[in-house]
């Protein structure tokens, strides 16, 4: 038998290859003769370029080279009357769809839109468990009933009930469509290989290379190569120094057991196999190879880790072990960046965790580093899988703004336009519609635009912002982009609610090649181009073609098959280059994951995410079948996986000249168990008086975003602008702010700046208290008064608003209904006193400054009611349908709103009829409609001056009138001066901290004047 085995520390593609060519005598047409078998494509490119190696870019024929996961007719050698006689492999999408539908038939409770994606992945998983069956040669149909006895559970004699779909059902449909299960095709071809070089053999070289596979199929065909003359199996790394009943008898989680299970199911032994090795070209010491062999021993034998304690170093081999996630990325990054100061040098990163080497790819970024990722990029996080995920949810949600948004904001989304315009359409859209309008519906926010364009036009041009001015410029355009929208959606929006699946993906490819056609490029030739397109074009047509059986669908249940069909779907793609000016991948970086990074020779490996969960993986048994039927049915425990993984911990750390073990401490805000090959490797060396040398990089991280020098305090902003820039008028309601954080009335005055609405906010609360006004206001514009017109008005005011969602509405219409009936109540009893007059509603005014002051200066207002009543006196009325300032925050000045409304009408500027008039109350009415009754609350109140004697509460009103009035002129007056700055909460005790009353403590500006930087905020919180 022709049985090899290559070290650890050799570099195992170089030996093989300059044996090749030795075998052959160096003859160039010799060496084309023959047939390597790899296992996997990654493996197959860099035995390539290792022969282009050895012979220094010389031309010349290679064998033929193959992966055994690509076996079909074309890559072997098939003769024979059953070599092409197999039938066709069932498409992958149509096995899937036609379970999924079996799935709901077999259990109709699982019909429900929101688990459409779930029942697809059940699918799969039913797949997965035939494929494992098929592999392991275990028929499902005769081993699960035995498996499912009487000593389980009744809900898996429920579960076998169900399965009846894999072990009944699906065989006589492949039967009858004369089709087979790709992995039963594929274990056929592969038998009937092996059968053909068992009867026949072979005159040229076989190789096997590289396998550590014990499914009987591979097993059979790695079989009838050894038995050739020429045929060779060739591993690398076995370890002689186990005593053989221990081998044999290996745990499924050791790195050796996969090796032991094939060479039991081959019939050979450690000891057959003859060593190939060149110590001129060793990689790494065997002391090292001898350590991680020693760590990883069997349990049965950890007691040897006593025999020898001599004090050990392992040279080139270094620990890393950050905080987080994003620390384990940037200082790999770091270590990646050093090692490319060394000419020639080749590093790679090697991990299962592809969230890790997307990060530690950005982060190379930093550097123009494009590294060579040959894991690939998962289907559904490519532009356009992203794009259908955007369009499919954004016509589930109806069009809600973040959803809208997001559609619009992708960047092959044109509607038409060229991308630029269609960009700063849907900016002036956003900022104008859609941050100030709550509700949904394309129609809705058409609707919205409209009544915006309206008002806008309506509006003095000197009072309109920049974006006000765009968005009225462009009006016309931005009413067409949303009417473009409606007409490109229409076929997934119209017609029938249900459609079959792949009813539904050409609805969909239709309104995608729409949105992102224009004048310059059609859709289709933007969505299906390069890699990434060709592979979600193939999908799709998959879709199409194989998924009609998935009828009477919802478009939210097609959401979930289609996201769920994305599931383990890789495409390899070089988008990272587009637009970069070299265009080429960086030479001598790689990123891998671990069935890539096997048989691979580099400088440098860094080994990331070494974690329980991660590397190695979780173990899971799968949904249908436990562990002890597993063990039943003769199909492999999920803790072969780990196996697998160590033996790929192992081969890199034993066959690379430099290693860094990188052991994240959390993941997710969550700590993490290091890996237990971490732990164990720090046990055996402490006994040993050895450690693993700290990698710097950690260090390198800490300071890489680290400003120079230390931390400076700042002062608070003292903005001093010209006279010229400064408000000439103000609100009643900016004046609080004027008083209370004067750097609010700068921000906003001054630099114009607005606080952009927060998409979907919740404005709930100003939407609610509009709606109040209004209603209000059209009751008292009502001839007649009674309750029924009360109600009307206000249930009209909520009608009309169509911001407002369904739910909300209905909770609303209670409350407004509520409100109106105590202010009928509260109307009746003041209607019933013969001094009521009559009613002032939403009267604004103004008052010019002039003459008082000799500053041109105007105070601006809106009362919501004033009373003017029979006997000539005034009462004022405030609407409040949030929190009521308090009595004592009003007589303080900290709330002077109420206060100057009075002072406003008393000098005429509401009109001259309610001038010079006595105003006896303020009133303050807190409408809520809620679990608390509405109150009214009044503010004059009898009080006692200096010498005990009482004041009247219209003189009370009187001196605070004149107090506020003051305060106000000296208010103007210290701001005339340009000297006076617009400081940043200059009095923080007027903020009221109580429960009522007072402007918030951190306004919309206060990121701006960076209060949080120059105030300590612990004390009096």
């Amino acid at each position: 038998m022709n049985l090899v085995s290559i070290p650890f520390n050799m570099p195992f593609l170089e030996i093989l290859a300059k044996r090749w060519m030795t075998e052959v005598q160096n003859q160039p047409d010799m060496i084309r003769q023959g047939i390597i078998l790899v296992p996997n494509q990654r493996t197959v490119k860099a035995l390539i370029d290792t022969f282009l190696r050895i012979t220094k870019g010389k031309p010349i024929l290679l064998p033929r080279i193959m992966s055994i996961g690509a076996i079909d007719e074309s890559a072997l050698i098939l003769k024979g009357e059953h070599a092409f006689s197999l039938p066709p492999a069932v498409d992958p999408i149509l096995r899937t769809s036609l379970l999924t539908k079996l799935i709901m038939r077999m259990d109709q409770s699982l019909e429900h839109k929101e688990q459409a994606g779930e029942i697809w992945k059940l699918a799969c998983s039913l797949a997965e468990l035939m494929d494992e069956a098929e592999w392991a040669d275990c028929s499902l149909h005769e081993a699960l009933p035995k498996a499912v006895d009487g000593e389980y559970a009744e809900h898996w004699q429920n579960i076998l009930k169900f399965l009846t779909i894999i072990t009944d059902i699906w065989p006589q449909w492949l039967l009858d469509n004369q089709v087979m299960n790709p992995i039963a095709r594929k274990v056929a071809l592969l038998r009937i290989q092996a059968h053909y070089w068992q009867e026949l053999g072979s005159n040229e070289p076989v190789w096997a290379v590289g396998f550590i596979d014990a499914r009987p199929a591979v097993v059979e065909l790695l079989s009838s190569i050894m038995q050739m003359s020429k045929g060779k199996l060739i591993v690398t790394g076995i370890q002689e120094d186990l005593p053989e009943d221990i081998w044999s008898d290996l745990s499924l989680t050791h790195p050796y057991a996969e090796m032991a299970k094939m060479f039991t199911a081959l019939g050979v032994k450690r000891f057959d196999f003859q060593i190939w090795q060149d110590e001129e070209t060793r990689l790494v010491p065997f002391e090292r190879v001898k350590a991680f062999q020693q760590t990883l021993l069997p349990a049965e034998l950890l007691d040897q880790w006593l025999a020898d304690q001599d004090t050990v170093s392992l040279p080139n081999c270094y620990l890393s072990e950050p905080r987080d996630q994003q620390q384990e990325a940037v200082s790999i990054a770091l270590i990646i960046r050093d090692a490319l100061e060394q000419p020639e040098k080749i590093v790679a990163l090697v991990t299962p965790d592809r969230n890790l080497a997307m990060r530690v790819a950005l982060e190379l970024g930093r550097w123009g580093i494009v590294a060579d990722d040959s894991a690939g990029e998962p289907l559904y996080k490519t532009p356009a899988a992203i794009l259908l995920s955007l369009l499919t949810r954004a016509c589930i949600e109806k069009f809600t703004p973040v959803s809208l948004l997001s559609l619009l904001k992708h960047p092959f989304v044109c509607c038409g336009y060229v991308h630029k315009t269609c960009r700063e359409y849907t900016r002036l859209l956003e900022v104008n519609i859609l941050r100030q309008f709550a509700a949904s519906g394309l129609e809705t926010i058409g609707y919205a635009t409209r009544q915006r364009i309206a008002e806008l036009e309506l509006s003095h041009p000197e009072y309109l912002g920049e974006q006000s001015t765009q968005f009225l410029a462009h009006a016309s355009e931005i009413l067409n982009l949303i009417h473009l929208l409606e007409r490109f959606m229409a076929p997934l929006l119209e017609g029938a609610y249900k459609r079959s699946a792949d009813q539904w993906a050409i609805a969909l490819v239709e309104v995608a090649e729409a949105l992102t056609s224009n004048v310059e490029q059609a859709g289709e030739e933007l969505l299906w181009t390069a890699e990434e397109g060709n592979a979600l074009a193939e999908h799709l047509r998959n879709i199409i073609a194989e998924a009609q059986i998935l009828s009477e669908i919802t478009l939210q249940e097609f959401e979930g098959i289609l996201n769920a069909s994305y599931t383990g779907m890789i495409v390899h793609t070089r988008r990272v280059l587009r637009g970069r000016k070299d265009k080429e991948l960086h030479p001598r970086v790689y990123i891998w994951g671990l069935i890539e990074a096997r048989l691979q020779v580099v400088d440098m490996v860094i080994l990331g995410g070494l974690s329980e969960g991660v590397w190695p993986p979780v173990i899971d048994s799968g949904p249908w079948i436990s562990r002890p039927m597993r063990t039943k049915m003769r199909i492999p425990l999920p803790d072969a996986e780990v196996g697998r993984s160590a033996y790929d911990f192992m081969l890199l750390c034993c066959s690379v000249p430099e290693i860094v073990l990188s052991v994240p401490l959390q993941r997710d805000n969550a700590p993490v168990v290091p890996s237990r090959w971490i732990t164990r490797l720090k046990a055996w060396l402490k006994g040993r008086d050895g450690v693993i040398v700290e990698h710097p990089a950690l260090s390198w991280a800490k300071l890489l975003d680290q400003p120079k020098g230390a931390a400076n305090p700042i002062a608070p902003p003292r903005p001093t602008p010209p006279l010229v820039w400064r408000p000439k008028s103000i609100s009643i309601t900016d004046v609080e702010y004027w008083l209370k954080d004067p750097y609010e009335i700068y921000a906003k005055r001054i630099l114009k700046l607005r606080k952009i609405v927060g998409l979907e906010e919740d404005r709930s609360a100003s939407i609610f208290g509009n709606v109040v006004h209004d209603g209000l206001k059209r009751a008292y514009q009502q001839i007649g008064w009674d309750e029924g017109k009360v109600q009307e008005c206000m249930i009209q005011a909520l009608e009309e608003r169509r911001d407002i969602i369904p739910s909300m509405r209905e909770w609303w219409r209670s409350r407004v209904l509520k409100i109106a009936q105590w202010v009928y109540a509260q109307e009746q009893e003041r209607r019933n006193q013969k001094n009521f007059g009559c009613v002032y509603s939403e009267i604004s005014g103004s008052y010019d400054f002039s003459e008082e002051t000799g500053i041109a200066f105007t105070l601006r207002g809106i009362a919501d009611r004033i009373d003017l009543n029979y006997d000539g006196t005034i009462e004022i009325f405030d609407y409040k349908t949030g929190q009521a300032p308090s009595i004592e925050s009003v007589q303080r000045g900290n709330s002077p709103q109420l206060i100057l409304e009075a002072v406003m009408a008393y000098r005429g500027a509401f009109g001259p009829n309610l001038a010079d008039k006595i105003i006896i109350q303020l009133y303050y009415w807190s409408l809520k409609g809620g679990l608390d009754n509405d109150k009214q609350i009044k503010i004059g109140k009898k009080i006692k001056d200096k010498s005990g004697q009482e004041i009247s509460i219209e003189a009370n009103i009187s001196q605070l009138m004149q107090d506020h009035w003051q305060a106000l002129i000296r208010l103007i007056q210290r701001y005339n001066d340009p000297k006076q700055p617009y400081l940043s909460r200059p009095r923080p005790y007027l903020f009221d901290k109580s429960s009522s009353g007072g402007i918030p403590r951190f306004g919309d500006y206060a990121h701006l004047a960076r209060v949080l930087e120059w105030s300590s905020m612990a004390e009096g919180e």
